[in-house]
């Protein structure tokens, strides 16, 4: 294919690599452990809501139902959301409606690789404050850039992954305060936190747009459902450019299950994930040349003294987790929290794999 057919920014693009997977635990991409429809009761309301959806039928296209049920779940107004398949459609979203080329998007390293890659895409050019020793953001020098550089998108990972390190509130209304334009608050992992949610601040911020997901505490990642929240008139600006049936029949009423039995879903999820984390956390702490890095999250970065070898050993033991090449996390892995079960067998490969070392 002759490449000037593509478009300018894309012709020697590194794209968003997926490997693949062999190994039969897998746990490098914070997926849940649990299935709603285990739940009876969802599946049940699932199943009812199939009966009654031919599959003929077109989707509503902003998804009117689900956009009320998750209002009321985030406790904002149906018009201040805006329903996507995924937070990484939520994301291109975004960028394809404010990015221009040359345009300026403010991010902190390491973060979430799709906010760089889509700016990229669009020709928008990426500015990355990289993080302190320990991997806690850099709020001074990210607050200075956003004064100086008065960025077109600002874009804030929180908890943060792949550190799972949580900002307050009061540095992200900082920011919002500094930046003329807008500034996007990923909250994909806030359900794991126990923190309010900056959606609180939201009649406050009109240059506020948070991202929340499906995937994650509800265990909805293969549906894929992501959904926005801002103010009336950025969610109708946002609307412009998403695909008119961009979220599927069974997608909005898998999710309309889940909302359903939220508490249900959320009750049995969190408690042992939470518990799993600090046990594992606490148990590769014990182990000599282990650094671990404080997290809210449902996973766990640690670093260790040889990244590919303890790699090979958790391999070896049908184990798969996030392992990282860039420089600001060499030999960094990045531990899902599933069940208690999963989590004693990659401490005891850890363990024997860096004591052995």
């Amino acid at each position: 294919m002759n490449k000037e057919w593509l478009r300018r920014t894309i012709r020697s693009f590194e794209p968003y690599v997926v490997p693949e997977i062999k190994e039969r635990t897998v746990i490098n991409a914070n997926e849940s452990p649990y299935n709603i429809f285990d739940f009876p009761e969802v599946k049940a309301e699932f199943l009812a809501r199939l009966s009654q959806t031919p599959s003929y039928h077109y989707p509503d296209p902003f998804a009117e139902e689900l956009r009320a049920a998750l209002a009321e779940y985030v406790s904002c107004r149906p018009e201040e959301v805006l329903v996507g398949c995924g937070g990484d459609e939520i994301i291109s979203i975004i960028a394809n409606t404010f990015l221009n080329e040359g345009d300026t998007v403010l991010v902190h390293g390491p973060t979430f690789d799709i906010y760089g890659i889509d700016a990229q895409i669009v020709g928008a050019k990426v500015v990355e404050i990289p993080d302190l020793p320990g991997f806690t953001r850099d709020r001074k020098s990210l607050l200075q850039a956003v004064q100086e550089l008065q960025p077109k998108l600002t874009v804030l990972c929180n908890p943060n992954n792949p550190t799972g390190e949580l900002l307050p509130l009061s540095f992200l209304e900082e920011v919002l305060q500094a930046s003329p334009n807008p500034v996007i608050v990923d909250e994909a992992y806030i359900e794991f936190a126990g923190s309010d949610s900056i959606i609180t601040k939201l009649a406050d911020y009109d240059n506020l747009i948070v991202i929340r997901t499906l995937s994650k505490a509800f265990g909805l990642a293969g549906v894929r459902v992501g959904y926005a929240v801002a103010q009336k008139e950025v969610i109708d600006a946002l609307s412009l450019v998403k695909l008119v049936y961009n979220v599927g029949n069974l997608a909005q009423i898998a999710a309309l299950s889940a909302m359903k039995y939220r508490d249900v879903i959320l009750a049995h999820n969190i408690p042992p994930t939470i518990a799993a984390r600090e046990y594992l956390a606490a148990e590769l702490k014990q182990i000599d040349g282990v650094t671990v890095y404080d997290s809210v999250t449902n996973f766990v970065l640690i670093r260790v003294p040889d990244g590919p070898a303890v790699v090979k050993a958790l391999r070896d033991a049908d184990i798969c987790v996030r392992f990282y090449k860039a420089a600001a996390l060499q030999n960094c892995l990045r531990i899902t929290v599933t069940t208690r079960d999963v989590v004693q067998r990659v401490v005891e490969v850890i363990r024997k794999e860096v004591g052995h070392a």
